[in-house]
């Protein structure tokens, strides 16, 4: 049956009805995020939040037809399109070759890695160099994936960017990750003068996981290095309860602040699925370490302003219960979880003395947002050189969206505090 509207133009009644019912569905259940709310870009982050829930249902669908499984290489290379489509506009990115950055992909020590030369600084002996680790939970993303980012940072700050394509978890739990980044960084310092590299000018930096490893490293190497940057890093494993994970889950909770995004440091642990659950509600650890010194490094009753925190609620009540946990999973993994190379947190101050200069990058609507935080008071008590660059609005790895179809204002800043950063430490 065909009809006439107001204005003349026919329509068929039973094609339009079903169509603007899917495209009705389409936006309920893709563009529903909860975005945080001074972020005026809206739209630009429900879409950034569609994609990605996208890409969860497609990698669900792969499993589920047993064509893959979880955290393969297939899966992997389809984050990387994801991210790459959303921050160009296209799967493929920008292409390999850059006017103003010289880009060379290569190995050292055996590790993938890509290189960004500024072309202005060719030839040049006394270049600083930033050393780079992705984030994606030590399980996804690549150096593929970050290359918009890595580019914009070395053309804008002069900055040759070394970034690490280290191995993946599950497949490859820790250590292995943070020792192939460990190698790159020996690599440099070892051959810095044939690299064209001022020694002294060495930094170490790395985004969510990737700043978790930075931290480590630097917890390693202190003097060798110049600066260490960790933006929105993840720098303890004992407390999942933050007042950051209960007050910010609820924004692009099917996203990037997926609670099962837990599956991450299970992977990087070597742990089972099924204990996903007890990190989220702190029944990984025990009682009696519960109420130990060494808890205390990331007490947030003790290192976390409570202005930081938005809610009434959570502000007044940052206690942990104290008689929970399970003693003998505790048992199991306490050598991995207090070890400071996978919570830099915990570190004792004779372990923090003496740190490169540290700038950390933290974002309020942010789920691993005190972890940042806490770090930084813990090196301002101990009178240790540190930079606190705090985003109220911004949300974890909104870094990622300085430039393409989903460029965010935020972003922008960020990133250009980071190359002035650069420019100034360096």
């Amino acid at each position: 049956m065909t009809a006439r509207g107001p204005d003349n133009m026919a329509y068929n009644c039973g094609v339009l009805p079903p169509l603007v019912v899917l495209v009705a569905l389409f936006l309920y259940f893709y563009l529903d995020a909860r975005v945080p709310e001074p972020i005026p870009e809206k739209l630009k982050v429900k879409v950034m939040d569609a994609m990605m829930k996208t890409y969860g249902h497609t990698v669900n669908v792969l499993v589920y037809m047993r064509i893959t499984e979880p955290f393969s290489d297939l899966v992997r290379k389809i984050a990387d399109w994801f991210v790459l489509t959303m921050v160009t506009g296209f799967p493929w990115g920008l292409g390999p070759y850059d006017p103003r950055v010289k880009i060379t992909d290569t190995r050292l020590r055996d590790v993938r890695v890509k290189i960004y030369e500024p072309v202005s600084g060719l030839g040049k002996t006394d270049r600083s160099v930033l050393i780079y680790l992705h984030g994606g939970g030590w399980s996804l993303l690549s150096v593929d994936s970050y290359d918009p980012l890595m580019r914009k940072i070395s053309r804008e700050s002069g900055v040759v960017v070394i970034s690490v394509n280290y191995r993946l978890s599950p497949q490859f739990p820790f250590p292995i990750p943070l020792n192939d980044c460990h190698e790159v960084v020996e690599y440099v310092v070892e051959n810095s003068e044939t690299m064209g590299i001022d020694k002294s000018r060495i930094a170490i930096g790395g985004d969510s996981a990737g700043g978790n490893m930075a931290a480590a490293i630097s917890l390693r190497m202190k003097s060798k290095i110049a600066m260490q940057m960790l933006l929105v890093p993840s720098l303890q494993f004992v407390n999942f309860n933050t007042t950051a994970f209960n007050e910010n889950t609820m924004y692009l909770n099917r996203s990037i602040h997926d609670p099962n995004s837990l599956m991450f440091v299970i992977n990087y642990l070597g742990l089972e699925p099924k204990y996903v659950s007890y990190l989220r509600y702190n029944n990984h650890t025990s009682p009696s370490f519960k109420q130990s010194l060494q808890n205390e490094y990331a007490d947030q009753t003790l290192w976390l302003p409570k202005r930081y925190v938005r809610d009434e609620v959570l502000r007044e009540n940052m206690e942990q219960p104290m008689d929970t946990g399970d003693e003998k999973l505790f048992q199991r993994i306490k050598n991995k979880i207090l070890d400071p190379l996978v919570s830099p947190l915990l570190a004792d101050d004779d372990h923090l003395e003496n740190l490169p200069y540290t700038y950390i990058m933290v974002c309020g609507y942010d789920f691993v947002r005190d972890d940042g935080i806490m770090f930084y008071e813990r090196l301002s008590q101990i009178e240790e050189e540190a930079h606190l660059a705090y985003y109220p609005e911004a949300f974890h790895n909104a870094l990622f969206f300085p430039h393409g179809p989903l460029k965010l204002n935020v972003a922008v800043r960020i990133v250009d505090d980071i190359v002035k950063t650069l420019k100034n430490v360096l």
